[in-house]
């Protein structure tokens, strides 16, 4: 039996004129994501928000949830107020954290991506750097690009990947600190929190793009094989 892995969307605001016909939001996905299934031999199921149900309901038979990139989460979603974040958003980041709660709950593992990390951080009760040029003294360009990682001893991170990773950046903000139950598992050489794991291994989450970069193949591998673990 194949894996069903669900994947959260892209929200992208309607403009006004097209909202009383459309609604207000678009849901997209990069196809770029789809190739961490390469390998999985996995169904690939986009998790949208709408509909009567619970997100237990919404999770119902899929065996691992990847929580995919998108914008700055609202700086009131963690307590504080907007100090460099871009165009916050409070709808998606609201809807996907109590679906990562669900997930949680049910003991789905979590592949959690760029913003994803940012919001299991917040569910899990931390707050971000929410600009990291101004707030991180020799901050590598993290906006775009390639630069290099350094993985934790004994994380299950560097069984996947090794000592060192060369990773695709694309994010302005990052996590604060390391939520109570996880722990760090890679970081950059000015210090940015890069990857978090928990402690129970259920959930792996990472500031990076796998999808765009070499290291996707063995998270992805990574991913699955806790995912039939589990199923």
């Amino acid at each position: 039996m194949k894996l069903r892995v669900g994947m959260t969307m892209f929200w992208e605001a309607n403009s006004p004129e097209r909202t009383p016909v459309y609604g207000p939001w678009r849901y997209t996905l990069n196809q770029c994501y789809l190739r961490l299934l390469d390998g999985m031999d996995a169904v690939p199921v986009g998790l949208l928000p709408g509909g009567d149900c619970t997100g237990g309901e919404r999770l119902a038979g899929v065996h691992g949830l990847v929580m995919t990139g998108g914008g700055d989460p609202a700086p009131a979603l963690y307590g504080r107020t907007d100090m460099g974040s871009t165009d916050p958003e409070t709808h998606r980041p609201l809807w996907e954290m109590e679906l990562y709660r669900e997930a949680r709950s049910a003991g789905i593992p979590v592949l959690a991506i760029c913003l994803g990390m940012q919001l299991v951080a917040i569910a899990e009760g931390e707050a971000l750097v929410q600009h990291i040029p101004a707030s991180v003294e020799g901050a590598l360009n993290h906006g775009t690009g390639i630069h290099g990682v350094t993985l934790s001893p004994g994380s299950g991170l560097r069984r996947l990947l090794g000592g060192e990773a060369l990773v695709h950046s694309s994010h302005h903000q990052a996590i604060e600190g390391v939520p109570a139950g996880f722990r760090w598992t890679a970081c950059s050489t000015d210090g940015v929190i890069e990857a978090i794991e928990s402690t129970d291994g259920l959930v792996t989450a990472v500031q990076w793009h796998p999808e765009r970069d070499s290291t996707g193949p063995a998270l992805a591998g990574g991913f699955a094989r806790v995912a039939r673990e589990r199923r």
